[in-house]
């Protein structure tokens, strides 16, 4: 066994856990001892998620641990779908459980019939890979438990506008008006979740560009923001935007099963995202709004001189990031137009003396990355936090993108300060 230096990437069971947290009406049941809950809450707590009375654990003693005893697990699950009347209870296996070999699906197929309550069955324990393998096993439960949608269902309405309160966010924006009997195009936002940096502030980005460039509602987000008796809303939408790959199984249930389109959008910087409303646009047969639009162009514009002064200058650019793939992908879109590039790219999720001896190396660059990369990177280094994990922060603001064309506006704004720093322009 060998030493670590980073923080252990969390496992399948946080993923699971705090995507789960974020849908409303789910109900956690950790079947295990309390002290490895109390632990996890701790992460859950920085990641600013509510429990709400809806995460539990039955705990376990030593004589459950020895004899296989579950009543404390029956007895748990009786009790939260008594007191509280959920109409969904995940059960989530321990390392402590899954090691012992506690056979949680026999357990609650045995319990099913004496509670009100659809009982899910997660038992990896943490044992089946990193955080995103259980933030897609989220993500495929919900694409299951769409095919159980009628599919003769008439369409749903959350009785109210999810945009109606961007009023603030989208100032100076003229919405196109509808009359009564138009039909309102929606659409689904498929990978908000909890490990994405400003997650809340990117989504509402998300939605004033989509309101004010193509007059688009929100129809469902999962899992930030959203819940499981929002799936009939999702199913009601005329296209799914899908913004990381582990929600990619809930995208193909719904256009399997209702139809729905779906594309995989860039909105980190200006011309991805006047592509990504083209091409929304398209599949939907509309048009883009011609002030969006001349908005971004204008944006693009401005930044047209910055490659020719890269040119020219004598001492090198240094990008660097530590993201998901998806987002190292995106951020390398929204520069490589304005003739940036990056050095080098790193996952969160790369071993461990991989990172440690690439970030040794970065000096005098831009860094985008996580607080734990951040933190091990040299002071010659520009910083910007951009993603998971980050602990000496608390996230409070629903105003601060790094998505859409505001997004854009502060990263550019980074990479200004940066070149000027180091005397690059």
């Amino acid at each position: 066994m060998s030493l670590t230096k980073l923080l252990p990437t969390p496992s399948d069971r946080m993923g699971l856990l705090w995507n789960l947290l974020a849908l409303s009406d789910a109900y956690i049941l950790e079947y295990g001892p309390a002290g490895t809950t109390h632990y996890g809450l701790g992460l859950i707590g920085d990641l600013d998620l509510k429990t709400d009375n809806r995460y539990f654990v039955s705990h376990m003693t030593e004589t459950d641990v020895v004899m296989g005893n579950s009543k404390n697990l029956e007895k748990a699950v009786r009790e939260i779908d008594l007191t509280y009347k959920p109409k969904h209870i995940f059960v989530v296996g321990s390392s402590v459980s899954t090691t012992i070999g506690a056979d949680l699906n026999g357990i609650c197929h045995y319990l099913q019939k004496d509670v009100q309550a659809r009982l899910h069955v997660h038992n990896t324990g943490g044992f089946g890979g990193d955080y995103r393998v259980g933030t897609e096993a989220v993500y495929r439960l919900l694409a299951d438990l769409v095919e159980e949608i009628p599919l003769n269902s008439p369409p749903v309405t959350t009785g109210t506008n999810p945009t109606a309160n961007l009023s603030s966010i989208a100032a100076g924006a003229d919405p196109i008006a509808a009359t009564p009997s138009e039909h309102k195009l929606t659409y689904n936002l498929l990978g908000f979740s909890p490990d994405h940096f400003r997650s809340l502030s990117d989504l509402f980005e998300v939605q004033r560009l989509l309101k004010e460039g193509l007059n688009l509602e929100l129809a469902a987000s999962f899992t930030i923001n959203g819940a499981i008796d929002k799936l009939p809303v999702a199913a009601s939408a005329d296209i799914s935007l899908v913004l990381r790959p582990e929600a990619l199984p809930l995208a193909q249930a719904l256009q399997a099963h209702f139809n729905i389109p779906y594309l995989e959008p860039n909105f980190y910087g200006y011309h991805p995202c006047l592509t990504a409303l083209r091409a929304i646009a398209t599949q939907l047969g509309i048009t883009v709004n011609a002030s969006v639009e001349n908005h971004l162009n204008a944006r693009i514009k401005r930044c047209a001189m910055l490659p020719y002064i890269l040119r020219r200058a004598t001492a090198p650019v240094l990008l660097y990031s530590v993201a998901h793939a998806e987002v190292n992908t995106s951020l390398a879109a929204a520069l490589e137009p304005l003739g940036l590039h990056f050095t080098a790219q790193l996952e969160p999720t790369a071993p461990e003396a991989e990172r440690l001896a690439a970030i040794a190396t970065w000096s005098n660059g831009l860094i985008f990355a996580d607080q734990e990369s951040l933190d091990l990177a040299a002071a010659s280094n520009s910083k910007v936090l951009i993603s998971f994990p980050w602990y000496s922060t608390q996230v409070l603001a629903t105003h601060l993108p790094f998505m859409g064309s505001r997004g854009m506006d502060f990263i550019l704004e980074q990479v200004y300060a940066y070149l000027i720093k180091e005397r690059i322009m």
